[in-house]
């Protein structure tokens, strides 16, 4: 019996125009109806998160910055977070470094949830960093000297942005001293990848767990429906892990099912079949 749905959201709940479209939403809530807790599972910092789930009305505990941050909703406060230390933070920025790239640090809420970068950068690093972080966001970000990041408080994420070669160089290193990577070579720029970095042990599929243990089930019980890299250990770790039609094909081949896309309402056809199991 299926307890705990878990959706990400950047490319599974909201459509390429970033809404939750009516279907979708219907299908939440019918899930819902039948006593089936919802949680969303994402990459994504809190305070972008909270909007989505208040439109939603959802209870459940959130798992934010891919599982270093498991936010309670209900009182507001964190239930588990595993930021930086000092020594993982310095092995990102010399590996980062060496490779010419300016890891983007990401600050937990009680910094306010502010990003910081290292100065001086290249000209080319801050080409690459800007066509992900624009706008208003560069708003949030705090530019100090590559000497003051190790000690930075509260970082729950370090994201570095660049060629798709150059980044896995540089995420193969940090994997042989434990931290956890993630890439994403889905944005509008073909040339210019993203890699998520976190804690040892950190995931979604860590934070899913935590969230199954409070619910008083545990990952068997949990359907979890995703696009990314960062989707799918658990993908794999759930129960039933299904992959949204606009996943790149790792993901795909390793789910246990794969729906419709983000553009064709994929949520609730995974909600119809593996939650609510209607043919379909």
């Amino acid at each position: 019996m299926v307890r705990l749905l878990v959706l990400d959201i950047d490319g599974t709940l909201l459509d390429p125009s970033d809404i939750v479209t009516p279907v979708v939403r219907a299908g939440i809530a019918e899930a819902r109806s039948q006593g089936v807790e919802v949680a969303l599972a994402t990459g994504r910092r809190l305070h972008t998160t909270l909007p989505i789930v208040r439109e939603l009305g959802i209870s459940v505990p959130l798992v934010v910055y891919n599982g270093s941050l498991i936010w309670n909703t209900a009182e507001d406060r964190p239930m588990n977070e595993l930021p930086f230390t000092p020594p993982m933070i310095e092995a990102v920025i010399q590996s980062s470094r060496a490779a010419g790239v300016a890891p983007v640090l990401l600050r937990g809420p009680r910094q306010g949830e502010r990003l910081m970068m290292p100065e001086p950068i290249s000209e080319q690093a801050m080409a690459d960093i800007s066509r992900y972080i624009r706008g208003p966001r560069l708003k949030e970000t705090d530019r100090v000297p590559w000497t003051g990041l190790p000690g930075q408080p509260d970082v729950l994420g370090i994201d570095l942005f660049g060629e798709e070669d150059t980044l896995r160089s540089i995420t193969r290193e940090l994997s042989e001293v434990g931290l956890s990577t993630f890439h994403d070579g889905s944005g509008l720029w073909a040339d210019i990848w993203a890699a998520n970095i976190h804690m040892p042990g950190v995931s979604k599929a860590s934070g899913v767990a935590l969230l199954a243990a409070d619910l008083g089930c545990t990952l068997a019980d949990v359907v979890a429906v995703g696009d990314g890299d960062n989707d799918l250990p658990m993908l794999e770790a759930a129960g039933f892990g299904v992959a949204m039609g606009n996943a790149p094909e790792h993901v795909r081949e390793r789910a246990d099912a794969v729906v419709r896309g983000h553009d064709e309402d994929g949520v609730a056809e995974a909600i119809e079949r593996f939650v609510l199991g209607r043919a379909g």
